[in-house]
This record gives structure tokens, C-alpha cells and sequence, in this order.
């Protein structure tokens, strides 16, 4: 998957879990730090949960207490293939 489709995919679901906030996660880049996007733990569980319906996977625990950005995201996703 390229910088660019998970790019896309987080933003699908933050915009998902967070509609209101949808123009502020147009900025979203590689480099963007989860903690700076406004979403609280409960958003967090919902933007994962529809990560894996989406990439086909379930995300381990021990691979969440390690993401901070969406390239920490990206090297997961393709960790598994996708």
C-alpha cells in the first residue's frame, strides 16, 4: 500500500469518526502525530476498528502502543502484507 492510499485511508476514517473535524484532516501527512488531530481514546478505538475492516487484519496491542504517527501506521499495514 503506498504513502498515499494509507494517507487516504486514515483520513476516510477519521473523517468517519470524527465528520466535524473533516477540513482539519485534509492535512493529514506521513508525518502527522495522532496525538495532534483532536480525537480523544474513544475516537482512537473507532478509527482502528475501521482500519481493520479495512485493511483485512486486526491490529495487535502490542503494535498500538507504538503508533504516534501515520507512518508508524504505514510500516504496520505493510508489516502484514497489505
Amino acid at each position: 500500500m503506498s504513502d498515499l492510499e494509507i494517507i487516504d485511508l486514515v483520513k476516510s476514517a477519521l473523517i468517519k469518526v470524527r465528520p466535524e473535524f473533516a477540513a482539519g484532516f485534509e492535512s493529514v501527512a506521513m508525518s502527522t502525530r495522532f496525538e495532534n488531530l483532536r480525537i480523544d481514546s474513544v475516537d482512537t478505538l473507532r478509527m482502528i476498528t475501521f482500519l481493520e475492516d479495512k485493511v483485512g487484519f486486526v491490529f495487535q496491542d502490542d503494535d498500538l502502543s507504538r503508533i504516534e504517527t501515520v507512518t508508524d501506521l504505514a510500516a504496520i499495514i505493510r508489516k502484514h502484507g497489505r
